[in-house]
């Protein structure tokens, strides 16, 4: 695996040395009375995860009891704006929630657009917090290099104790607000909300390429439905509104199926250097410590950021209604899960992402029909996912035929490889029994 040409070391694992090491990386969950399974894996024993997720139940009095579930996937160098979305999000979700007139909490329309409009709104103050410091690029004409180090790059009054568990300010320790706010436009996070209202109406608020996916027992068969959207510069459809949104531009507004040949996800919060003119890039965020995760493509953007933005901050919410008395689950996952489900390059072989989601479906489905004779419920379904992702995509759309020595030593070589960079991505899964 790997580069061509390379030869990586790995520990060759055994089924149950597979499902022990998985269960150790992955701190798998199983809560809400065995209705709610979560996992997430990062192999890399000295890189950290940048997905989170939530899942919480919200007792609105009036407007009854909601459920919450959210699974965040960061990205570019540094947590800031997904370990801010995280921790403001969902509360500011939840505070919306209780200031809508409770005739409208079942309103279709009301909550799509309470949902949009908070999510944005976020993505706005991000913005609007660089701004507050450097308000226009003439204001960033008038000002030395030295002028907006001194800016972006202020320093912490306080510092944070080290004693006790570890916090968000011990994380950020020594920076100052003027920093932690400018780093925060730099990098960036997918967003993907699952909201359920007591009579059973669902939402799903997406932005990038995390997935929710909901399966539904019909008869003798489960059906799926993708609820989210694939926001991902392979995706046609976002493709198309790029090149419509930037005419003129159609060479470089996607090249190398990413947004400016840089960036693969075509919403997300954060991500400034996309979304404000190119002067923040070349006199900003070039100046800021630390820095952008790729110094080199600063001069592509620069070049390439001629009418921003780019990447957009507005989610696309979907509406369904739950079917009184109908078995039902709901999938939740980071953009990791299709990676080892599809393959390499899953895109550019032109994977149907609903087939690769009627997969997870049936499996789970399959585990869930066997609930009443010999499925544990102390089987977690999210953690059996990954185990099943870690053996190689499925023969139906890969075109691959893997033996069961080779299906083990993937997944061998997935949690012990020894490189030093990350060699598979973040994926976080939940599996929720409806």
């Amino acid at each position: 695996m790997g580069l061509p040409g390379h030869d990586f070391t790995y520990f060759s694992l055994s089924e149950e040395e597979i499902s022990t090491e998985l269960r150790r990386l992955s701190d798998p969950k199983i809560i809400n009375n065995g209705a709610l399974h979560t996992a997430s894996l990062q192999p890399h024993p000295k890189k950290h995860s940048q997905d989170r997720l939530v899942a919480e139940q919200w007792d609105l009095g009036e407007r009854g009891s909601w459920k919450f579930r959210a699974v965040f996937d960061g990205h570019a160098n540094g947590d800031e704006t997904v370990d801010y979305v995280f921790t403001t999000l969902p509360s500011k979700i939840k505070l919306s929630l209780t200031a809508l007139p409770v005739p409208q909490c079942t309103n279709v329309e009301a909550v799509s657009s309470l949902l949009q409009e908070t999510i944005s709104a976020i993505d706005d103050s991000i913005k609007q917090g660089v701004l507050d410091l450097l308000p226009s690029s003439d204001y960033i004409d008038q000002l030395s290099d030295d002028e907006i180090r001194a800016i972006v790059n202020d320093q912490a009054t306080v510092v944070p104790s080290n004693i006790g568990l570890p916090t968000l300010a011990n994380k950020y320790a020594g920076r100052g607000p003027n920093n932690i706010k400018v780093t925060r436009a730099m990098r960036g996070t997918t967003v993907l909300v699952v909201l359920i209202n007591p009579d059973g109406g669902l939402w799903t608020a997406s932005l990038g390429d995390c997935q929710a996916v909901l399966g539904q027992k019909e008869s003798s068969f489960w059906t799926t439905t993708l609820l989210s959207t694939n926001h991902n510069a392979s995706e046609p459809s976002e493709v198309a509104r790029l090149k419509l949104d930037h005419p003129g531009e159609e060479e470089s507004v996607v090249a190398k199926n990413r947004v400016l040949g840089l960036i693969a996800v075509t919403r997300a919060i954060g991500d400034h250097q996309f979304k404000l003119p190119s002067i923040y890039t070349k006199r900003v965020f070039a100046l800021t410590v630390p820095g952008m995760n790729r110094p080199d493509h600063t001069q592509i953007i620069i070049k390439r950021n001629l009418t921003p933005p780019y990447v957009s901050g507005i989610p696309e919410v979907k509406y369904v209604k739950l079917h009184d008395g109908t078995r039902a689950c709901l999938l939740m996952c980071s953009d990791g899960l299709l990676d080892l489900y599809g393959g390499e390059n899953w895109q550019e072989k032109h994977i149907d992402i609903v087939e690769m989601c009627k997969t997870w479906v049936d499996l789970v489905g399959e585990k869930l029909d066997l609930s009443s004779r010999n499925f544990d419920p102390k089987d977690n379904l999210a953690l059996f996912l990954l185990n099943r992702g870690l053996r190689g995509p499925p023969r139906s759309y890969s075109g691959e035929i893997w033996s069961e020595e080779e299906a083990l030593n993937r997944a061998s070589s997935l949690l012990t490889l020894e490189f030093k960079d990350k060699w598979m991505d973040d994926t976080t899964v939940l599996v929720e029994i409806l």
